[in-house]
């Protein structure tokens, strides 16, 4: 195919991509989107690489083009910034692909919630606000495997890149005004390091809900599991709930069952799991070798004392964060706040902006209240 005019371009051959790629060598900046499936995987499978800069918005057919190399080393050798709206999936996608380290980059959700804006605010009312155009969505739950794409698909991909090249430079003029731009750059350098730890199977446990009620001995035979399942997802390439769900991680912790057919009796265990796994299974909950990186907050809840101190940190937060206009969420989350009382850290409030803003304040309130009043054994 031939690209005299490269704006709002399907690209399906090698040698059309090898004309995109070039035609984006010296663009100062890079807007990217992907569209992918992942209902029935465990990792995202990719189908669509969106692609624009000033002069051009390509749409790179994943699947027509089987090799992905090119692409790959075209990504990670740009020297632009790379501009995303929700960069995280999109990262865990491009990781596939060895290109899930983008860096310099720019989230305009990020940088829009950095402006007092809703934490998870759309690229359609972004758009909208800055742009003033009003975004056709009727794509948002299309199957982009699917072949041929219909031209309303291409519409919606092509869209999905086009502004953000005027968003950046609305929110980075935005944050210029308002002081906040190396907040931005602190925020965005953050993301690629959790794409990378969210692929680490023994970080898995921190997903699993409900683990913090636990005792420490089922905590800890409950991250074994959680452990032991992501690699079994990863393996089979298929969703870790389909494998055994979050609630029956944490009835196998609870009950142990101590043979095969106390196992089957745990509702919502799966037969074939029972039948394939078993074993591993009956091993892992009475010789549980849990990670090296588990808190000693495992096992334990906050006392009378230590949800007054939450309380009235939360409050502080808050407080801090009308001063500077930001949702409450976006300076500390509830999560952040108890990982301090709890010793466990968090990044988010030890270093950066953050840490100078409040966080090394709430450390200073919480050393005054002794961890032993603060917290207590689960049960």
């Amino acid at each position: 195919m031939h690209i005299d005019s490269p704006r709002n371009t399907l690209i399906e051959t090698p040698d059309a991509a090898t004309r995109a790629l070039a035609s984006l060598a010296d663009a100062t900046w890079l807007a990217l989107d992907t569209e992918f499936v992942r209902e029935r995987t465990y990792y995202p499978q990719l189908c669509l690489l969106q692609v624009a800069s000033d002069e051009a918005n390509f749409c790179f057919d994943l699947i027509a083009l089987v090799d992905l190399v090119p692409l790959r080393e075209f990504l990670t050798g740009a020297l632009g910034v790379k501009i995303f709206h929700a960069a995280r999936q999109d990262l865990e996608a491009l990781v596939r692909i060895g290109a899930g380290d983008l860096q310099p980059l720019f989230d305009t959700q990020v940088a829009a919630s950095l402006l007092g804006h809703p934490e998870q605010v759309s690229y359609a009312w972004l758009v909208q606000h800055y742009c003033g155009v009003t975004l056709d969505k009727s794509q948002t739950r299309t199957d982009w495997s699917q072949r041929p794409l219909s031209a309303a698909q291409l519409t919606y991909a092509h869209a999905d890149v086009q502004y953000l090249g005027e968003l950046h430079t609305g929110l980075l003029r935005d944050l210029e005004a308002a002081g906040k731009v190396a907040w931005a750059v602190e925020e965005c350098a953050r993301i690629a390091g959790a794409v990378t730890r969210a692929a680490d199977p023994t970080e898995a446990w921190r997903r699993v809900r409900g683990i913090s009620g636990l005792s420490w001995v089922d905590a800890a035979i409950a991250c074994a599991l959680a452990i032991w399942r992501e690699k079994i997802a990863q393996q089979s390439d298929r969703p870790r709930e389909w494998i055994v769900k979050d609630s029956v991680v944490l009835q196998l912790a609870t009950l142990k069952p101590r043979d095969l057919v106390g196992l089957s009796q745990v509702a919502g265990m799966s037969p074939g799991i029972v039948r394939r796994h078993g074993a591993e299974l009956l091993e892992l909950l009475h010789h549980p070798a849990p990670p090296d990186n588990l808190p000693s907050s495992l096992g334990t809840r906050l006392s009378p004392a230590g949800q007054a101190l939450l309380t009235a940190l939360m409050a502080t937060v808050k407080a801090r964060a009308r001063v500077v206009n930001l949702e409450p969420s976006v300076l500390a989350s509830r999560k952040d706040l108890e990982a301090l009382i709890f010793e466990t850290g968090t990044q988010k409030l030890t270093q950066g902006w953050r840490a100078q803003l409040v966080g090394d304040e709430l450390r200073t309130r919480i050393a005054e209240v002794p961890l032993s009043t603060r917290v207590m054994p689960v049960g």
